[in-house]
């Protein structure tokens, strides 16, 4: 399967962002699940696939302390604020590479979302190299899509489920594979462990009416990228004709718009023994 395709590095951030909202309402107007106490000082947090920090800013607001607070986000790829955001420093980090050893144990909070899958048939070991990251007493929470196909979806939507089995298969990846994130979780030695599963509507089934068009802006700019996947596989993609392909994001569009649709969204979180 190719690697990360995007079409700009602004409107990738701009799809993460609008992402980021978007979920907000289905977890309680918070952008994280697990149970961080964000009135204390010098809190150590690191967002793991961060793009351009959005999230650990918003992460930030919600302190009663942020100024005492160390901010870390990476990604794969640099499309890093510039200049930085106050606060918030970005480093390069791919999932499947080894972390800084002096990073190691030094986390009271480590949060990642929609990447898991890249780490193809070594998610176990990239959950496991994530967690040794939380100091013991730290959280870690991690949140992926966990696709399904139901009779209520319209027929863009079904083919859009195709092209993600078709594309995770390359990746050793199956499209429900969240659902085995809370296994992986307690394998690293987490306790308290929660899995939560939101059903995050799109269009005109996202519980906000304001965030409709903006939820979706966002799922169309990840069908761009699955365009632009799809067209550099040689041959093209078996799971959709190429006449269908050709015609598929306007369709997938309309039929967002019009209809919606729901993706589903596994939350799971954690808390590293005290030593």
């Amino acid at each position: 399967m190719p690697d990360y395709y995007v079409t700009t590095p602004e409107e990738e951030n701009r799809r993460l962002e609008q992402g980021s909202d978007v979920l907000r309402p289905y977890m309680d107007g918070n952008v994280f699940l697990a149970p961080i106490d964000t009135s204390r000082s010098g809190l150590k947090v690191l967002d793991s696939a961060a793009s351009n920090g959005y999230w650990l800013s918003t992460f930030q607001a919600s302190l009663k302390d942020p100024d005492s607070a160390t901010l870390i986000g990476t990604d794969i790829q640099d499309r890093f604020p510039d200049p930085p955001r106050k606060g918030i420093s970005m480093h390069i980090q791919d999932i499947n590479k080894p972390w800084p050893e002096s990073w190691k144990r030094t986390f009271d909070y480590v949060h990642q979302t929609l990447v898991l899958f890249q780490a193809g048939d070594r998610k176990r070991e990239a959950v496991a190299a994530l967690g040794e990251l939380v100091k013991p007493g730290g959280w870690i929470e991690l949140a992926e899509p966990q696709y399904e196909r139901t009779d209520g979806e319209g027929p863009a939507f079904k083919q859009f489920y195709d092209m993600i089995c078709e594309l995770w298969a390359m990746r050793s990846t199956k499209p429900d594979f969240a659902a085995d994130i809370e296994g992986l979780v307690r394998d690293a030695g987490f306790e308290d462990v929660r899995s939560v599963l939101l059903r995050v509507g799109m269009g005109p089934k996202h519980k906000d009416p304001e965030l409709a068009k903006a939820s979706v802006e966002s799922t169309m700019g990840g069908a761009r990228n699955i365009t632009m996947a799809g067209n550099v596989i040689p041959g093209g993609l078996k799971s959709i004709s190429k006449e269908d392909f050709d015609t598929w994001p306007a369709r997938f569009e309309e039929e967002l718009r019009t209809q919606g649709a729901y993706f589903p969204v596994r939350v799971v979180y954690g808390r590293k023994p005290e030593a």
